[in-house]
């Protein structure tokens, strides 16, 4: 009898589990212990739509997808990205990144949510806010450590300002960094030590899928 489990009232609980030498897990529910979004980053067009989901792990090593209404969706920037609560549709508003939370339980997960305008075909970047112009080739930054904004521009419209919705690269990160996905912080460059990276951007074309890449500035770090 000592080896066989019971279930009992939930008053007798404590000396039955003391009969059987112990019974623990048996009568607690798993609790939540981490929830990830999936897709983890998405890329829609202002105006555009996109499906989020969020699953939960719990306590006992289960995963399982997040069903309940109690599940609450919320955007770091609404002035970029919404999101249903419940639902988890997030609508592109405005050219930027915004971060979007999944909660339940307690336990947060997040995506990121990339909103760019709609079927870009060309980008630019530079060094001059407002301007669409890709001849600039060159930057130079001096000392270290020392910073300088770069601003990208689609389909070469000063109106179409997707800074904040690029993707940011630095080609050789020990001369210099650049900061992406960050909202207001996107395209700022940080000097390391002196010697030339390469800074380019791009952006998927939400229309086609494809990827396009801004014109190389060779930045020199003095």
């Amino acid at each position: 009898m000592r080896n066989q489990p019971r279930y009992v009232l939930t008053g007798l609980t404590l000396l039955v589990c003391a009969a059987l030498g112990g019974c623990s897990g048996f009568f607690i529910n798993p609790t939540v212990s981490s929830i990830f979004v999936s897709p983890a980053s998405v890329t829609v067009a202002v105006g555009g739509t996109s499906q989020l989901t969020a699953t939960a792990t719990y306590s006992d090593g289960t995963q399982s997808p997040i069903t309940s209404s109690s599940l609450g969706w919320s955007s770091s920037d609404t002035t970029i990205a919404t999101i249903t609560s419940p639902g988890g549709l997030v609508t592109g508003v405005a050219s930027g990144t915004a971060t979007l939370t999944a909660t339940y339980q307690g336990v947060s997960g997040t995506a990121t949510a990339t909103v760019s305008p709609q079927n870009v075909t060309s980008l630019c970047i530079n060094t001059t806010q407002g301007s669409a112009s890709c001849s600039q080739t060159t930057a130079t930054i001096s000392g270290a450590p020392a910073t300088l904004q770069f601003f990208a521009y689609a389909n070469g419209s000063p109106s179409q300002d997707v800074t904040t919705a690029v993707s940011w690269s630095s080609s050789i990160t020990s001369v210099a960094t650049i900061a992406t996905g960050v909202g207001t912080g996107s395209g700022l460059v940080t000097s390391v030590t002196t010697g030339q990276t390469n800074i380019t951007a791009s952006i998927t074309n939400t229309t086609t899928g494809q990827i396009v890449s801004s014109q190389t500035v060779v930045l020199t770090v003095q």
